[in-house]
């Protein structure tokens, strides 16, 4: 017995060799798999080989504004397709699709927006959600009748906005045929028939598509290098619309479209940098952009008279009853928070060559700007209550020491 153990052993190791020096088996299925995807990307313009063709048919029949004024089954038939063969493209130039948590959390994170709430909340918010053919029928019926809008800038109509794909999970502005697929020797002015009919069908190269979403989905330093160079108005309204204040390479870009080299700007002339409105009308305050200046101020940069200008008009209400369209209750709460930073930057900024004192102007004569303050439990911010009494002592200092020269004394 004890022999035939040993047999069965030697066997048995011998085995597991063998194993070892072979190719797994899920490595060769894995290698299949990449096969049929392959085909299944070839084959997707030869399966829709027909509509493709047919669609270029009608563009050139309706011209510039393509799919937006074709007839509604139309509309929704080509839109359908676009959404699929731009999803190609994306895969085809690299694009590794994330699942639907990862893309749920990237957009809550670029844009603030939670993806799940129904369509009739997030067009309010400057992003639609498209629902595919097997999605909701209600909201497939919406998305149909947004689509019907003749006026292509209303609130609810479907075209010309960022729209996220669920399924796909990728974000594209205005998806089109024609932005995905190439008809060699097409021309929408003069189309020749024959080239609509047997004209070589190609993947274009969207790289624009590609790095807002390598950006978003993957947090990928190269797309933000590449988007810092060729597309600044997509990072502009990250921030300018969603909020989105994080990293610290936009946050330096903004300034530096507002900041001068010589002269700092004065009050109106920020442009948004400290606060602006979101798409839906919410107040946006940068507070991660006041956080980075607050880290890398000093007298050089003059980040502290930057903050010192915009208090000045910002909380002017006598002198500034009109401000970036802002009502008294949302330029006190932006003063506040501005503020809270400023004082922050004081002490490391002392000797900068600016002190208009704006800050301590309101605190110290609009009656109403420390209750506001205090109302709102201080806005949660560390320590402002001593920032608030540190300001308020020290403009009410130089109030005194001002009497006191008037006097003559």
């Amino acid at each position: 017995m004890s022999k035939v153990c040993l047999l069965l052993l030697i066997l048995n190791v011998v085995g597991m060799v063998s194993c070892m020096e072979q190719p797994p088996k899920q490595s060769r299925k894995q290698q299949g798999h990449q096969e049929r995807l392959v085909k299944r990307e070839v084959d997707l313009i030869k399966k829709n080989d027909h509509k493709i063709r047919e669609y270029y048919r009608e563009l050139a029949e309706v011209g510039l504004d393509g799919v937006t004024v074709m007839p509604i089954d139309k509309k929704v038939e080509y839109t359908d397709l676009a959404v699929e063969l731009n999803f190609e493209i994306l895969k085809r130039m690299g694009f590794q699709p994330v699942s639907d948590v990862v893309a749920q959390k990237a957009l809550k994170k670029y844009y603030n927006i939670d993806i799940s709430e129904r369509n009739n909340s997030l067009f309010k918010k400057g992003l639609r959600r498209y629902v595919i053919k097997d999605g909701l029928p209600q909201e497939r019926l919406e998305q149909r009748r947004s689509m019907d809008d003749g006026a292509t800038e209303t609130l609810f109509c479907f075209w010309y906005r960022n729209i996220f794909v669920p399924k796909y999970n990728y974000i594209i502005f205005h998806p089109i045929i024609e932005g995905a697929i190439d008809l060699e020797g097409f021309d929408d002015e003069d189309a020749d028939n024959n080239v609509v009919k047997k004209g070589k069908l190609s993947y274009r190269t969207d790289e624009e598509l590609f790095y807002k979403n390598q950006f978003i989905f993957h947090d990928s330093k190269a797309a933000l290098t590449w988007l810092m160079n060729n597309n600044r108005n997509f990072l502009r309204d990250l921030f300018l619309e969603y909020g989105y204040d994080k990293s610290d390479v936009i946050n330096k870009m903004m300034i530096d479209e507002v900041k001068g080299e010589e002269e700092l700007p004065i009050g109106k002339e920020y442009k948004e940098l400290f606060v602006s409105k979101a798409v839906d009308g919410r107040l946006l305050i940068h507070q991660g952009l006041l956080q980075y200046m607050l880290k890398h101020a000093d007298r050089k940069n003059l980040y502290y008279c930057m903050l010192d200008e915009y208090l000045f008009s910002l909380l002017d209400l006598e002198n500034e009853p009109e401000f970036d369209n802002l009502t008294k209750e949302e330029r006190y709460k932006a003063g506040a928070y501005i503020g809270y930073y400023y004082g922050l930057m004081y002490e490391k900024c002392i000797g900068t060559p600016c002190d208009n004192q704006g800050f301590g102007y309101a605190l110290y004569y609009q009656k109403d700007f420390v209750p506001f303050i205090k109302k709102n439990n201080y806005f949660h911010l560390k320590d402002f209550d001593k920032i608030i009494q540190r300001h308020y002592d020290r403009y009410q200092e130089g109030v005194e020491i001002e009497r006191h020269r008037m006097s003559g004394e």
